[in-house]
């Protein structure tokens, strides 16, 4: 009998009781499905955020700020900031006073420690914003923005591109989740419009008022928590104009260091000789705080995690409950095809070939069950993946994240795994059956 009748045979007589295969293969089928949609979903997180690192300018970037600024950062990492309309009773500006300043010794402490690349660190204000008027359908929305060094960004764009920060015009890009809240039927509809920007002085209460052209409408990113990003010229005039009202509030000598304030560093460390923690520790010695990569997507890593370790625990229940159910399935079938096993070994069939009957029996139990699981699988992560994508839901604000990916690179050792996991429950029924003498086979009744 060569091994292709070996298969075959076994194949049939899997299926003789059909009810206890079922069964059988349903345990497996629950723990595969399991394992194969962790797996999927663990590669679908990774793969977005290595897309989200790599638009954002790579595991290198680190920006730096005062330490009194770390609990403001935190709330940063939240994914996105959606557009809140502007509240004239609620709403205020900070003025740039009321902001945590970086020192010249400082900086020059960053540019001189171990891991930083001096050459890379930009220093940078953050400019307040009042709010933002739509030219669609003038409303208001309370605005932050942010700016990023030419070059240090190549950002997941539905349209447009980026601003430039060498360019004297004013220039803004926003999410995609923005397009709607400012009347704009459409990303594209959106480009080349301009928008209004204001900030109102907390002290004169007159506004300052400046036309943003909209250059880009990018996908919503966890790098950027959903700020509208501006052009370096633009963002050195807002800070001009939230400074208008000390020129005669404070002493000539005040002013002018308030002018030259530094709020924020950005710049690149040496990611393969220094970890995140070394290049932190040293800024903390001197009074500065840092986010890199690992901080901005270690919250949803983390959440991820739990929910891979749960998935993995339930199917590790469901294959251990499954590896009892093939030993108990092939045992049964060796107590009822005893004189059959006898008949074969009459006929010179060997026990190895007995023991690889029974054993190929196992290995298909874990084949077909793994395959109804990638079948199952399959069909739940993409119904998923549409439901969340919907409007309103969780990852409509991520089109290019799919939550749940399958790839034959990740989902052919898990077939194998499972098959393998089969083979050694049916171990013990498959060596019985090949212990099985000739002759009291035939006996049995």
């Amino acid at each position: 009998m060569t091994l292709f009748d070996l298969i075959k045979t076994a194949n049939h007589n899997l299926f003789k009781n059909k009810l206890r295969t079922f069964l059988t293969l349903l345990a497996i089928l629950v723990g595969s499905f399991a394992i194969i949609t962790t797996v999927a979903i663990q590669s679908g997180v990774n793969n977005f955020l290595d897309k989200q690192v790599s638009s954002f300018g790579g595991n290198g970037f680190i920006e730096i700020f005062p330490k009194s600024l770390g609990e403001d950062l935190t709330d940063q990492t939240s994914l996105v900031q959606k557009p809140k309309e502007y509240n004239p009773e609620k709403s205020t500006s900070a003025g740039p006073n009321k902001m945590p300043a970086i020192t010249e010794e400082q900086i020059e402490r960053v540019k001189h420690t171990p891991g930083i690349i001096s050459d890379s660190v930009m220093a940078g204000n953050f400019a307040s914003l009042t709010y933002v008027e739509s030219p669609e359908n003038k409303k208001q929305f309370t605005i932050n923005t942010s700016i990023f060094p030419t070059g240090s960004a190549d950002f997941d764009m539905q349209s447009g591109r980026i601003p430039d920060n060498n360019s004297d015009s004013y220039e803004i890009m926003f999410t995609s989740d923005w397009t709607e809240a400012l009347g704009f039927s459409n990303p594209e509809d959106a480009l080349g419009k301009s928008v209004k920007l204001v900030y109102i002085d907390e002290y004169t209460k007159k506004p300052s008022e400046f036309s943003a052209k909209i250059v880009g409408i990018q996908n919503p990113s966890v790098m950027t928590s959903g700020s509208p990003i501006i052009n370096q010229t633009l963002n050195d005039d807002i800070y001009t104009a939230n400074l208008k009202s000390y020129a005669s509030l404070l002493p000539a000598d005040e002013y002018n260091k308030l002018k030259n304030e530094t709020h924020f560093l950005a710049a690149t460390y040496d990611y393969e000789k220094y970890s995140s923690a070394e290049i932190k520790s040293s800024l903390e010695d001197f009074g500065l705080t840092a986010m890199t990569i690992e901080d901005i997507i270690g919250t949803i890593k983390t959440f991820f995690d739990a929910l891979a370790a749960i998935l993995n625990a339930f199917g590790a229940i469901a294959l251990l409950a499954a590896a009892i159910g093939i030993i108990n399935t092939l045992f049964m079938a060796v107590q009822e095809r005893t004189r059959e096993i006898g008949l074969e070994k009459a006929l010179g069939l060997s026990s190895f070939k007995v023991f690889l009957e029974f054993s190929i029996e196992a290995i298909l139990i874990g084949f077909w069950g793994s395959l109804l699981g990638i079948a199952l699988s399959t069909i739940a992560g993409n119904a998923l993946n549409a439901f969340l994508h919907q409007p309103g839901n969780y990852l409509a604000d991520f089109p290019s994240f799919n939550l749940v990916e399958y790839s034959p690179e990740s989902i052919l050792p898990i077939v194998l795994l499972l098959m393998t996991i089969s083979f050694i429950a049916g171990t013990a029924p498959a060596r019985a059956a090949a212990k099985k003498d000739p002759i009291d086979a035939l006996r049995y009744e």
